[in-house]
């Protein structure tokens, strides 16, 4: 987040602390950490502690790129604090002012003159964000963005390289179970397990193409499933059935997905695969975004909010978008799983940060683009530059923030309410 110098309070409004209260500060965030260290540990356990560490490392390194890039076009950045609130400590270097504040839920730069509202000192006027030519506009706007791409291009590369590309066999491995409530499926009454690989149904070799004919042969009979457990074969019994508000065939209630071996790639090959495994995320991210920002995804999304067997049986697919809340919670289990399957989760999550922060309005990242750019575009050649009123386009931005506001609290709603299912079993 880039913010305005009226959106938090200027450095200059306090005296700089003495020694004694800066020491009495740092002592007192010092105990602050270990006590939140504390309490996270003894309510979520240490994957929390990955998920809080995570998120704010990649908050911190998005403003990272705000910043270093200001500093690079010659902008004046005055603040970069990681929190908000109280100041607790800070140190100042140069013209920027360094620290932490008492609320850890993200981190800001502040840089002078982001929108033509500003009121600035006209000493400062040259070093501006909206007295700068459009290309470095648009990069420091971007930079955070840019700083997502980069993150998960590197970790793609380490997961390629150290743990290998998963190349998909003809086998098949029960990925999740098919979950609504007060409802035991034929899945869970067998006892089938997400990890399970099946081997066999009925004494017939279980494979990715013939499993769906398989289960619909059994016309509702009881089947033999054997299965590969953590090394051993297991038989179980299962009869598939119709499950009314789940699906209208017999089905057992299992996600299934083919069997995947690692295979190391190298160096080179773990390079280029990157591009294709990122770009492959970004891709299924923008497909998922776009589903649910468009009608029918919102309406399915009212659909949830107002109708509890809507949302369970959305999330039985697994499929639906999620909130910070559920990001939380998909990290922590990866974290439990493995680091391989949690470099996937942080490589999804920021693409998907990186995708939300360059939607064209204020006040996200984007918004200072598309203006940049409009301003660009109506910029008469041999002209002065032309300047949007956005005062104009603040009645859109309050709408835009309060149906944000609205959708993201709706998510966090049913990620609360009914949970994110655990894609690592």
């Amino acid at each position: 987040m880039i913010v305005a110098p009226h959106e938090v309070e200027r450095a200059s409004d306090e005296l700089p602390p003495t020694r004694s209260e800066t020491v009495s500060r740092l002592l007192g965030l010092l105990a602050g950490t270990t006590a939140v260290t504390l309490l996270i540990l003894a309510t979520g356990g240490w994957p929390w502690l990955v998920v809080v560490g995570s998120v704010l490392a990649i908050i911190m390194l998005h403003e990272a790129g705000h910043f270093v890039t200001a500093k690079w076009s010659g902008m004046k950045a005055t603040e970069f604090f990681v929190g908000f609130g109280p100041r607790l400590w800070s140190i100042r270097r140069g013209e920027t002012e360094y620290g932490i504040k008492a609320i850890p839920a993200g981190g800001y730069v502040k840089i002078l003159g982001m929108t033509s509202l500003e009121e600035l000192d006209p000493s400062d006027e040259p070093r501006s964000f909206v007295n700068q030519p459009t290309r470095k506009r648009v990069l420091v706007a971007s930079a955070g963005s840019i700083v997502h791409l980069l993150l998960a291009l590197l970790l793609a590369f380490a997961a390629l390289f150290w743990f290998g590309k998963p190349q998909p066999t003809n086998r098949v491995e029960i990925l999740g179970l098919a979950t609504a409530p007060g409802i035991v499926t034929p899945a869970q009454h067998a006892g089938l397990h997400p990890g399970d690989v099946l081997v066999s149904i009925n004494g017939r070799a279980t494979t990715d193409a013939n499993i769906a004919k398989q289960v619909k042969a059994s016309a509702g009979h009881s089947i033999h499933i054997v299965v590969r457990r953590a090394g051993q074969l297991l038989t179980l019994s299962a009869t598939p059935r119709v499950i009314k508000g789940l699906w209208t065939t017999p089905k057992l209630g299992i996600d299934l997905g083919s069997l995947t071996v690692l295979t190391h790639p190298g160096l080179v090959a773990s390079v280029t695969g990157t591009t294709s495994l990122v770009w492959g995320v970004t891709t299924e991210t923008g497909h998922i975004f776009a589903n649910a920002f468009s009608p029918s995804g919102l309406a399915s999304l009212f659909d949830q909010v107002t109708n509890p067997k809507a949302a369970a049986q959305a999330r039985a697919t697994g499929t639906q978008s999620v909130s910070i809340v559920g990001a939380g919670q998909y990290i922590a289990d990866a974290a439990r799983a493995g680091v391989e399957p949690l470099f996937g989760i942080l490589i999804s999550l920021n693409i998907s940060l990186g995708l939300l922060n360059m939607l064209p309005m204020l006040p996200l990242d984007g918004g200072h683009v598309a203006i940049a750019l409009y301003e660009r575009l109506r910029t008469r050649r041999g002209k002065s530059r032309y300047r949007a009123d956005v005062r104009k386009l603040m009645p859109v931005v309050y709408v835009f923030l309060g149906f944000l506001m609205l959708f993201v609290a709706s998510k966090m709603y049913l990620d609360i309410a009914h949970g994110t299912p655990n894609p690592f079993g």
